[in-house]
């Protein structure tokens, strides 16, 4: 893998934008220091926001983060365009994970979005509620995504506890996405992951 510093592609909060993200954190402050910008730049950027929760951040504190980056948090909730769910409201099933099934969920989000006049749908999740009895399909779901996303105005950034992936899943997880951010500051590392002719077009941001 070749590490490389990127500038920023569009306006997306954070370096090295692709159209699926992959975020290793160490802790909760490194996972706020990439959310909260990452979802800022969005609401700023007319893009109905979906962030989907995870221990150690909750829906609540996640709300406390941004209002203390951004003071419009409170009316983008209130308005829709801004929506702040636990894992288990998004994943989950009665039959368990849902998988590969929340890649439509999401595509549907974008056109309710593009219809009602958001220039885009930006989503984020935080994985630290996966257990070895479902990785399986959580990676089906992962690998999907690009292929699906392709073309579309979705932009997506998964959270990975780098605690809980050994080598072999965060070489999995790699695979699965156009780049992966470690260390969210100014001078952010930035895997480039999929090869081009795995990407399909650019995004038409």
């Amino acid at each position: 893998m070749t590490m490389v510093n990127l500038g920023h592609i569009t306006r997306c909060g954070l370096p090295g934008l692709g159209m699926h993200i992959c975020h290793f954190y160490a802790d909760l402050s490194q996972l706020i220091a990439a959310q909260v910008p990452y979802f800022v730049a969005g609401l700023r950027g007319n893009e109905r926001c979906l962030w989907v929760t995870a221990p150690p951040l909750r829906p609540r504190e996640a709300v406390q983060a941004l209002r203390a980056a951004w003071d419009g948090v409170d009316d983008a909730i209130q308005a829709g365009v801004l929506r702040i769910l636990n894992f288990d409201q998004w994943y989950a099933s009665p039959a368990g994970l849902k998988g590969i099934d929340v890649v439509e969920l999401w595509l549907k989000e974008e056109e309710r979005a593009l219809a009602e006049g958001y220039n885009g749908l930006r989503i984020s999740g935080n994985t630290s509620f996966l257990t070895p009895r479902n990785w399986s399909t959580f990676m089906e779901y992962e690998h999907a995504v690009p292929a699906r996303f392709n073309g579309r105005r979705i932009v997506a950034l998964c959270n990975c506890a780098r605690a809980q992936c050994n080598d072999q899943q965060m070489s999995e997880v790699i695979s699965a996405h156009h780049c992966v951010l470690e260390g969210p500051d100014a001078r952010a590392q930035v895997v480039v992951a999929l090869p081009e002719s795995s990407r399909g077009s650019e995004s038409k941001w």
